[in-house]
């Protein structure tokens, strides 16, 4: 049987290229001048507290913000070098598994969907651990479709490798296991490798490249197995699967779902006739869905009792991403009839509309989001860096005053500990500088484990909020001898205000 050709072509694939071009472009211009969001710089503090584990993830992401400050120095280019050269891993992956799988042709309008779709661009921008993961994940898939489908026994180890590699980047990873075994079991063909050594020996190097992160655990009381394992599943039951499928939109975008649900639908009905016709393309498609349903059905029942997060979902669709690339680029792929409808037409512009928005949203934000109100304080990463510069210029005056070198405190989980860490922290002294909320109460995450409370037992702290109510709570006051009054400081730029914080002195501090 002939393989996968183009019969119609709904997208002008002499543009591709370009259209992935302009997405990889407006990611470069942009990384280097929208400020840091929150996440990404906790995870710069990872590095600069640099270990192989954390409470909430395991290291792959401080070892890498680690790597690029070294060349590039404390910048915001720096934080988002690994994921906007990451993406160009991912993206090469995604290519060569999708050729392998469907056909020749189909690569670059997947690349399109990685450039274009809002989940899979932003982890070649926004630096978390969802950056290396999404490598990882497109690695392991491209080396299990090599090992199972073209019987390349080394490409067993070369998904180990990437599988390990994944686990250092987020515990997600982790469900790409269950999914293989899964396809392995209801496969004939692939059942073969069961007996064989290679697969075992698979699991055993990936177990090995992990070894860092479950050495930390053992020596934390499995403390980040318990954050992300049993704490996600606890708590009671919320039935919380609209929000599941709300930020499945928000990641693929409405188009996207509509047409994974067609193409796992066509395969269903069609599943006869496609394994009569071709059954090694058969097996492919089994493959595809399999590795994306079975991951997926854990987030679908984690729903129905417990708050799913937004990004959760974004690597499942890595699977069928090939498979929803053919349907909308006009391929008949085998035997599996696919209705040629104009659905091609509305990705092209589809594609175009994300593209002009996020040229046209950086820039926005960049510009301090002129024109909104700003009353929940910054909640988007407009004016982070006019804050660190707002809060080093207090420190310093207040410094002075005090006769004393000011602990600055955020009364938040992390954030305002964070940027403040980034944009106006420095390392003239060995004294802490930063602290979070594990100080006055709270929970505070790694800065719980960066500055206990007996560390900075007698310092004046600069206390930092969105609110001044946070600022005037028991929990804040009664840690220290005394306190200062509340202040308001007032973030702007010359398009109009960008943000506000509250700050207080607390004179002395008490632990508990």
């Amino acid at each position: 049987m002939k393989d996968s050709t183009i019969s119609t072509s709904r997208f002008k694939f002499d543009k591709l290229w370009v259209l992935i071009g302009v997405g990889v472009l407006i990611r470069l211009a942009f990384i280097g001048f929208l400020n840091l969001l929150p996440e990404e710089a906790y995870y710069w503090n990872y590095a600069k507290h640099l270990d192989i584990g954390y409470l909430d993830h395991p290291p792959m992401v401080a070892w890498l913000n680690y790597l690029s400050g070294l060349i590039l120095g404390r910048t915001q280019l720096a934080v988002r070098l690994a994921p906007f050269l990451g993406w160009f891993i991912f993206a090469y992956f995604m290519y060569r598994f999708a050729e392998n799988a469907i056909g020749r042709g189909i690569g670059k309008p997947v690349v399109l969907l990685l450039a274009a779709l809002p989940i899979y661009m932003s982890v070649g921008f926004i630096m978390t651990p969802d950056a290396p993961l999404y490598a990882c994940w497109a690695g392991t898939l491209y080396f299990l479709e090599r090992a199972i489908f073209g019987n390349r026994s080394s490409a067993w180890y070369l998904a180990g490798v990437w599988l390990g590699l994944g686990f250092l980047s987020k515990y997600t990873m982790g469900l790409i296991v269950p999914a293989a075994v899964i396809f392995v079991l209801i496969d004939k063909n692939a059942r073969r490798w069961l007996l064989r050594p290679q697969p075992y020996l698979a699991l055993l190097i990936a177990a090995v490249i992990f070894l860092p992160d479950i050495i930390w655990n053992a020596q934390h009381n499995w403390a980040s197995f318990g954050f992300q394992g049993a704490r996600r599943w606890s708590g009671g039951a919320h039935f919380q699967l609209h929000v599941l499928i709300g930020s499945i939109l928000i990641l693929i975008t409405p188009f996207g779902l509509y047409e994974a649900i067609r193409v796992c639908w066509s395969f269903w009905k069609t599943r006869l006739s496609i394994r009569a016709a071709d059954s090694v393309k058969f097996r492919k498609y089994l493959f595809m869905v399999t590795l994306t349903a079975a991951p997926l059905a854990v987030f679908v029942i984690h729903s129905l009792q417990g708050q799913p997060k937004l990004n959760w979902t974004g690597p499942v669709w890595l699977g069928i991403l090939p498979l929803i690339a053919a349907r909308i680029s006009g391929f008949r792929i085998a035997e599996l009839q696919i209705k040629l409808a104009p659905i091609g037409k509305l990705w092209s512009i589809t594609v175009y509309l994300l593209l002009i928005f996020y040229a046209v949203g950086f820039g926005y934000m960049v510009a301090g989001m002129p024109g909104t109100h700003k009353g929940a304080g910054m909640k988007l990463p407009i004016a982070w860096q006019a804050y660190g510069e707002r809060v080093q210029s207090i420190k310093s005056r207040l410094d002075s005053e005090t006769q004393s070198n000011l602990l600055i405190v955020g009364t938040d989980k992390y954030w305002l500990a964070s940027e403040a860490s980034f944009y106006c922290g420095d390392d003239s002294d060995s004294l802490p500088k930063f602290a979070g909320e594990n100080l006055v109460g709270g929970n505070g995450l790694m800065w719980k484990y960066w500055v206990p409370p007996q560390v900075v037992a007698g310092r004046n702290a600069l206390l930092l909020s969105f609110t001044d109510g946070r600022l005037k709570e028991h929990n804040v006051t009664d840690h220290f001898a005394g306190v200062g009054e509340i202040s308001k400081e007032v973030l702007s730029n010359r398009f109009g205000e960008t943000g506000f914080f509250y700050w207080r002195v607390g004179y002395s501090y008490k632990p508990d």
